[in-house]
């Protein structure tokens, strides 16, 4: 579709102000029948209007809002760069519910409990760019624009050359200075270190967003797993949305944090009125439906989260205990302690099955762990891992060498959030197609519960967070029509999300205003720091 017919029906959709028949729907109950009916148009024109409807249900505010979004966008793009064949591409919101700093763990069966938001996303229009140069702009305000060439990239072959050389590319070179063109820098240098020289084609882009940056909800994800998507599109490179997802999570180890997959698998894998368990030992992925009627999800952003040198030492100290050092330690029991290492193989295959026993006999083997090890007291003991994490983790190892690093309280969250999961992952389940409408409140009161044990964790536990954001919850938890709120995404600020009743989540975000935001001068719903959301789709093409 050229920019200009994409305009020109934007501007036809939206002077006629009437995308659904019939009564307004809620954005609880949109179905079929309350889908877009377009008056004549193009194959094309209805084929984009049920991409619409897909992604966004038959609500017509909500609708209005995303094609008033897509104007702005269609409008901006051809100042850039003038009329042509273009494509929109939609990527959610990451909402996790329960399962937080438990994708980058190596030595337990974890997993997540997320969705995609329905009502905020990252929009990018885009098109090849002709020539070996990828340029970027942005609706957001302060954001610069920003241009770089593939030759600036890897390419497969180079420095023994495989798809799984990207850890070496990485590790041989300095973390780039902070700057929002990092997260397109990791896809497409990327995808040149996995596709070679069948990467021959740049793409310009712009982005516009209802996501809170450094909100916990995962836009620097989106932005990677778009133009992830982007390069492969104009190179027309085929690939899944798995595949993608995986892809993206170590392209966004170029900015030098070492991350997991959580945000990325999300943003790619979620479905509408579901939320998608996400199991990290084997990469795997089930839907499992979400109560529509009777609860809403809503954000609150406390503060940035800083994405400067401390606090991506402090993720990554987390990621390298997680994934190196509690490891080894265990992996240790099997010459200093072989019937505590015996026990614990049988006790984390018991987990596996679900066994509460085993879940208990792996809590008393961690609590055996070290309370704290510095980096120099690894190096002596476990001179291949502390190698490892020197490759890894340069900066960690040459600011914190000898700072103690916490060893037991990581793992004990780490075992407290598969708990919880499996706990809610069952709790969903029971309720699955039940109309009940007493059965789903014990539920949503069982999944509060859960995200208010999530929140101590990661506070006492995993120390992420900020008296701000403590503050925050507190505010949530006073109130009588919250079911359970929690400190989401990385953490040092971002977002907390909290689980009310539909009728009570006026009442919740009226006190949380008064409470919290006009004491700083602040709208929380005009400045999008309060987000409602209700589980949509995955990352998809708006245009047809």
């Amino acid at each position: 579709m050229t920019l200009s017919e994409l305009q020109s029906l934007i501007r036809h959709w939206l002077y006629n102000q009437a995308l659904v028949e019939g009564p307004r729907s809620d954005p609880d109950s949109a179905t079929d029948q309350t889908a877009p009916k377009v008056a004549g148009g193009s194959p094309s024109g209805r084929q984009m209007l049920l991409n619409l409807q897909m992604n966004y249900g038959g609500e017509p505010d909500l609708l209005g809002q995303k094609l008033n979004q897509l104007k702005k966008i269609t409008d901006r793009f051809d100042q850039r760069f003038g009329d042509g064949p273009v494509w929109i591409l939609r990527a959610p919101a990451r909402i996790n519910i329960l399962g937080e700093h438990v994708d980058y763990v190596s030595y337990l069966p974890t997993s997540s409990l997320t969705f995609g938001s329905r009502e905020h996303d990252m929009l990018m229009i885009f098109r090849p760019s002709g020539d070996l140069s990828i340029r970027g702009f942005s609706c957001l305000q302060n954001t610069p624009d920003f241009g770089f060439e593939l030759s600036e990239g890897p390419r497969l072959g180079e420095e023994g050359g495989t798809e799984l050389d990207w850890a070496s590319y990485l590790f041989s070179r300095p973390a780039p200075s902070p700057h929002w063109a990092n997260y397109s820098k990791g896809a497409v240098f990327f995808a040149l270190k996995k596709y070679g020289r069948q990467v021959q084609q740049g793409f310009n882009f712009l982005v516009d967003s209802s996501i809170p940056a450094g909100g916990g909800a995962s836009s620097s994800s989106t932005l990677t797993v778009l133009a992830g998507a982007a390069i492969r599109r104009v190179n027309n490179l085929p690939f899944s949305a798995d595949e993608l997802a995986l892809d993206s999570a170590q392209a966004e180890w170029f900015l030098g944090t070492r991350g997991g997959d959580m945000d990325h698998r999300t943003i790619c894998l979620s479905r509408s009125q579901h939320a998608v368990h996400l199991s990290y030992a084997e990469p795997r992925a089930e839907v499992i439906a979400l109560p529509r009627n009777n609860i809403r999800w809503v954000t609150f952003f406390s503060h940035a989260a800083d994405k400067g040198r401390e606090v991506m030492l402090e993720y990554n100290e987390r990621a390298a205990v997680s994934r190196l050092l509690i490891p080894a330690m265990i992996l240790d029991w099997s010459l200093s302690q072989p019937l505590a290492y015996s026990t614990w193989k049988e006790a984390v295959e018991g987990i596996r099955q679900n066994s509460e026993e085993a879940f208990a006999t792996v809590e008393e083997l961690l609590s055996k762990l070290p309370q704290t090890a510095s980096l120099t007291e690894v190096e002596k003991r476990y001179p291949s891992t502390f190698d490892e994490c020197e490759r890894a983790f340069p900066a960690l190892v040459g600011e914190r060498k000898e700072r103690p690093l916490k060893i037991r309280f990581r793992a004990l969250h780490h075992l407290g959030e598969i708990r919880r999961v499996r706990a809610a992952r069952e709790t969903l389940r029971a309720v699955e197609g039940v109309p009940q409408k007493e059965a789903i409140e014990a539920a949503m009161r069982q999944l509060g519960r859960l995200l208010g044990e999530s929140h101590q964790s990661l506070r006492d536990l995993y120390d992420v967070c900020t008296p701000e954001v403590n503050r925050l919850v507190e505010i949530i938890d006073s109130s009588p029509a919250t079911y359970g709120a929690r400190l989401m995404g990385g953490g040092f600020g971002g977002n907390i999300l909290a689980l009310t009743p539909r009728e009570q989540a006026g009442h919740l975000i009226r006190l949380v205003q008064s409470e919290f935001y006009s004491r700083q001068g602040i709208d929380g719903l005009r400045d999008g720091a309060i987000m409602l959301s209700t589980p949509g789709e995955g990352l998809s093409e708006l245009t047809a």
